[in-house]
């Protein structure tokens, strides 16, 4: 597959999970919970929470394994045998990205893996961590889409 190919491939699957997480991150600031036993007691806002977490990591893995190598690709820039923190570097440079946000939202992502039965206040802070880091995640998506249609 050509480069062009698999950029476009990449927009498309970024695109796709950015439309769905857009429109459940709107329906979550317009009735947001307000504690986790508030979330809990609400099966919508569990299923609606389920739908933003999911689209926000699948939104992660397709820029994470498709898109950076992709745009990478097209922009004739080599990184086959580059480590993920120097390709990060190098889109960064290219004003794609800021590595600070992305590390952090990984790190946000990583706090979603551990559960806290007994701390639903911390499992609340994760979770508004990671609508926070969405929103971010969805901005850079587009701010990314509009640098390639310039480049």
């Amino acid at each position: 597959m050509r480069p062009a190919d698999k950029l476009a491939t990449a927009l498309a699957e970024v695109a796709s999970h950015s439309t769905v997480l857009v429109q459940a991150l709107a329906e979550w600031q317009a009735s947001p919970a307000t504690t986790w036993p508030a979330l809990e007691n609400e099966r919508a806002q569990v299923r609606l929470v389920d739908q933003i977490l999911f689209r926000f990591i699948k939104l992660q893995d397709a820029v994470g394994e498709r898109l950076i190598p992709a745009t990478l690709a097209s922009l004739r820039e080599p990184f086959e045998e580059s480590p993920m923190r120097d390709r990060l570097n190098r889109l960064e440079k290219l004003g794609f990205l800021d590595v600070d946000s992305w590390l952090f939202w990984r790190e946000v992502r990583n706090r979603l893996a551990h559960e806290y039965p007994d701390q639903p206040e911390l499992r609340f802070a994760a979770l508004l961590a990671a609508i926070e880091a969405a929103q971010g995640l969805v901005a850079l998506c587009q701010s990314w889409r509009n640098r390639l249609q310039t480049e």
